[in-house]
């Protein structure tokens, strides 16, 4: 089960999905318009402007990046390419890991590293024995961390790297929600560039410019993994609308264009400039940390079991295993987060949206109580 889910329901505030909450940058809307004069188009089926875009972002080799539709997409194709035969994941985690590996790789044995509610569900501190004793061929990893939202610090990504080139292990390392987080460090990316970790690092456009409907992801990795992951993908799997919106947002990213969209739930986006006051992540980083703090406390102040998060989404526990539903009555989607591994009913994650959005769930949830 995922998020977003909102077929077939009226929802009126989607807390499911973990989307920037400033909205699409302008600069992205304006593109998405443009390439409606494109449609009669192929797309270009080597993404050059985008895939130079990102090498100029990464200061990496045009040939380490593999766009793909959605992270979703790369999952398997990166299982495919690898054929891990011993894989280790997190439990709780994103379900599509286990998914892409039951289809992709259906030989391949899992190992669960379990996350426990009494530590937070941080990393235990026997991962990197557990690293040495199961020798994984595969080690996928998120940071931040879904559906709890904490990322691993400094320190333990950097003796879980050792553990993995001493093992030989292949680190797959989700950081799809990483730039909302406010600790968007590249040691990863570093680590790939200069070919010290056999790594694969995964990003998304969906979740840090709210462009789910876009459909756009990247992979970076050496460059012959990455000729070995794009033949596992389809031609043309990145539409003419996904090329102009990844391309004007790594523009949006560096601050290179005013943006005066607007957020969504109503909140006026940043107005960004070469030298203006501030850019759309800079923006984007500084709200999410502010609301995220103030939900976090309101939620606490209701009684419920309020998990520490880096994060744009936040988990919690309540004694009412029916309050998916109760809200889904009234118009809000949270996501239900029983079906995680390590998870049972009563286990919620709420995205981080805007203030209002948040009065309108924390109006209902004091009802519900």
């Amino acid at each position: 089960m995922h998020g977003g889910n909102i077929y077939g329901n009226e929802i009126e505030y989607d807390f499911s999905v973990n989307l920037n909450p400033l909205g699409p940058p302008k600069s992205v809307q304006d593109a998405l318009a443009a390439a409606l004069n494109h449609v009669e188009e192929y797309p270009d089926p080597e993404y050059r402007e985008l895939r130079r875009g990102l090498a100029n972002y990464w200061q990496l080799a045009e040939e380490q990046i593999v766009p793909g539709n959605g992270a979703s997409e790369l999952i398997p194709g990166i299982i495919r390419t690898l054929s891990p035969k011993n894989c280790m994941v997190t439990a709780p985690c994103y379900s599509g890991y286990e998914t892409a590996l039951n289809v992709a790789a259906p030989s391949c044995r899992i190992h669960r590293i379990p996350l426990r509610a009494e530590d937070d569900f941080t990393l235990p501190e026997n991962t990197c024995q557990e690293i040495a004793r199961v020798k994984p061929n595969l080690l996928i990893l998120t940071n931040p961390n879904n559906p709890n939202g904490k990322r691993i610090s400094a320190n333990r990504l950097r003796e879980i790297a050792d553990a993995c080139r001493t093992e030989g292990t292949v680190l797959l390392m989700d950081e799809c929600f990483l730039a909302l987080s406010g600790g968007d460090e590249d040691f990863l990316i570093h680590c790939i560039r200069s070919e010290a970790l056999p790594a694969v690092v995964l990003r998304a456009f969906t979740k840090t410019f709210a462009i789910p409907g876009v459909r756009l992801g990247y992979a970076v990795c050496s460059a012959p993994m990455a000729e070995r992951i794009q033949r596992e993908l389809p031609e043309w799997n990145l539409s003419v609308f996904a090329q102009y919106a990844g391309t004007a947002a790594l523009e949006a990213a560096a601050g290179g264009n005013v943006m005066r969209g607007t957020a969504a739930g109503g909140t006026p986006a940043p107005e960004t400039s070469a030298g203006g006051t501030s850019g759309y992540l800079t923006a984007s980083v500084e709200m999410v940390a502010r609301e995220r703090e103030y939900l976090m406390a309101e939620l606490e102040s209701l009684g419920f079991r309020v998990f520490p998060s880096d994060a744009n989404y936040i988990l919690f526990q309540s004694r009412d295993r029916e309050l998916h539903q109760k809200l889904l009555d009234k118009g809000i989607l949270i996501r239900d987060c029983r079906d995680y591994h390590g998870l049972t009913a009563g286990f919620y994650r709420t995205a981080v949206r805007t203030h209002r959005e948040k009065t309108a769930l924390l109006r209902c949830l004091r009802n519900i109580k």
